[in-house]
């Protein structure tokens, strides 16, 4: 995905933009991403309308076909910009998929897929303020929707358009997922969401011939759909040293490789096996970090990014199974009891401990009354059935608390570093028509068998091994070699022995030192979701140092 950005002034320019001349006036247009009904759009538009058979002319034309709902009739993850003189129009998908950033600087507007190159184009000073820190150590590395950590840039929010008019800039929530009574028995519903997803993987596996797949659930669907349509590769992602020195836990049942094996006997794809070092981990925090422009999900950051650039030597484009989680309630707070009825956002149960971390006046900037006003207005909107269970209720919000915050964080860290190594990551379980059908199936029915995901694993049982159909989720592979720990531990003992560092304006020394010394072992309860502990927390701080200092942020308190 190449960057643009768009300056408007006293007219619109950005280079990156297609001129389109319609009913004697001229429009810019710039579309990012990928619309997978285009060709079905085009059929339809080209009777009515003058336009090419080119992403901008179709997005164009639905545009004017549709007006504001033009993003409910085009499927795919993309946003768009459309500009006439001083007045534009800019969407987002429905679910969020494609970034799109904006900012005003005196009588001046920029809009770009980039942070970086926004901040580039304008020319203006990167601040980290309160507010930027109060996302940073409150949900990072997570964020507010509409917010990112830079002052005076903000982001559209998924399922939003914007306008802007004579310099004023308005934001509108187009989409709302629809409570529906769901009135379908259990065969019916299994061949719905079975029907449904594979329609959506059928059409993302057009120009595409490889899929991720760790064994799981999700890869394993996918890679199924597709290498009975045609010859299939796989690819998959290890570390150096985990055969050795795994251990199972909640989060992380088993290993990947058996089941790997598994699914490449039922399935003969060429499958690549590749084998992440720990110093290579280490060595790729910083860039995956630059490839997001914000402190990321550290090492599980760096390794999609590492494992991408091997995938980007031999396919264009690979399909994954992220957002299936969110969709289908397969994170543990959906159903487990000690998770699943807290009044806040579940992934993040170690506020207490982060403020903790932090310096004094850094401290006393309301960390956990941000939060729970976020959580509130978050699940303020949701629209629940007089037939909805209290097993409902919570699944509704538990799917609207994943869609808006936990698969934002997951589908930024796939486009971003997929785009840093020039390879496109399509996401068939992101598709709205699913997503609305399997919204509106009752808790009893999507726990199918008292299992997360249970419908889904119903509805492909006959097309994946017993083993691998009923595996437990494993979230994404990460390492558990004891020597991460040791290289993540020095490097960031490295940084704190700069007297010129970021992490002492915003660290408590003590806690800090203690946290290093015991290799992340001092703070017990992961940092974020089900990944981030210990040597990923240290890992996470040394990306905020590389961040501050990279970006050349000023931190004004």
């Amino acid at each position: 995905m190449k960057s643009y950005v768009m300056k408007i002034q006293q007219h619109t320019h950005s280079d990156a933009a297609k001129l389109i001349l319609y009913q004697n006036k001229a429009y810019e247009v710039i579309v990012q991403g990928e619309i997978y009904n285009a060709q079905s759009i085009y059929q339809l538009l080209k009777e009515a309308y003058p336009l090419q058979e080119r992403l901008e002319d179709i997005v164009f034309f639905a545009y004017q076909r549709w007006g504001e709902d033009a993003m409910l009739e085009l499927e795919g993850a993309y946003s768009f910009v459309i500009s006439s003189g001083k007045d534009v129009f800019a969407a987002k998908d429905p679910l969020g998929l494609s970034p799109l950033f904006y900012s005003k600087t005196n009588d001046t507007i920029w809009l770009s897929n980039r942070i970086d190159a926004l901040l580039e184009a304008s020319q203006q000073p990167r601040i980290l303020n309160s507010h930027g820190i109060l996302e940073l150590f409150s949900f990072g590395p997570s964020l507010s929707m509409d917010k990112t950590l830079f002052a005076n840039v903000a982001s559209l929010p998924m399922g939003s358009f914007l306008r802007i008019h004579n310099g004023d800039i308005k934001v509108k929530t187009y989409y709302k997922l629809p409570t529906i009574e769901h009135h379908d028995d259990m065969e019916t519903t299994t061949l719905k969401v079975h029907d449904l997803l594979c329609h959506s993987i059928q059409q993302q596996m057009h120009h595409c011939k490889a899929s991720f797949l760790s064994g799981g659930l999700d890869s394993s669907i996918i890679t199924a759909v597709c290498a009975k349509e045609k010859e299939w590769h796989t690819y998959s992602l290890d570390y150096e040293g985990n055969a050795k020195n795994f251990k199972s836990n909640m989060y992380q049942v088993s290993m990947d490789n058996a089941f790997i094996n598994q699914m490449l006997e039922r399935y003969p794809c060429t499958h690549h096996w590749l084998m992440l070092k720990q110093q290579t981990l280490a060595d790729t925090l910083e860039e995956s970090m630059l490839a997001r422009n914000h402190p990321g999900m550290a090492d599980v950051d760096a390794s999609l990014l590492w494992l991408c650039q091997q995938v980007a030597q031999k396919e264009a484009v690979i399909l994954s199974g992220e957002c299936s989680d969110e969709i289908f309630g397969g994170y543990p707070w959906f159903y487990r009891d000690e998770l699943k009825d807290l009044p806040t956002f579940p992934w993040l149960r170690s506020t207490p401990q982060r403020i903790e971390l932090l310096k004094d006046d850094i401290k006393q900037l309301g960390y956990e009354a941000y939060i729970q006003q976020q959580y509130e207005d978050s699940i303020r909107d949701i629209r629940y059935l007089d037939t909805d269970s209290e097993d409902d209720r919570r699944a509704r919000r538990h799917t609207q608390l994943c869609l808006k915050w936990f698969m934002q964080t997951l589908v930024t860290r796939q486009v971003c570093e997929g785009d840093r190594a020039n390879l496109t990551i399509r996401a068939p379980f992101a598709n709205v028509a699913l997503l609305e059908y399997v919204y509106n199936i009752p808790w009893q029915m999507k726990f199918y068998h008292g299992q997360e995901k249970g419908i889904l694993r119903k509805a492909f049982a006959n097309e994946l091994p017993e083993e691998v159909c009923w595996r437990k989720k494993n979230p994404f592979p990460k390492t558990h070699n004891p020597q991460y720990a040791d290289i993540v531990a020095k490097m960031l003992m490295e940084r704190y022995k700069d007297s010129t560092s970021a992490l002492h304006e915003l660290l408590d020394d003590a806690h800090l030192k203690e946290l290093i010394a015991t290799k992340g072992t001092s703070f017990q309860l992961p940092w974020y979701g089900q990944l981030m502990s210990g040597p990923q927390l240290l890992a996470y701080l040394y990306q905020i140092d590389c961040w501050i200092r990279d970006y050349n942020i000023k931190i004004e308190k």
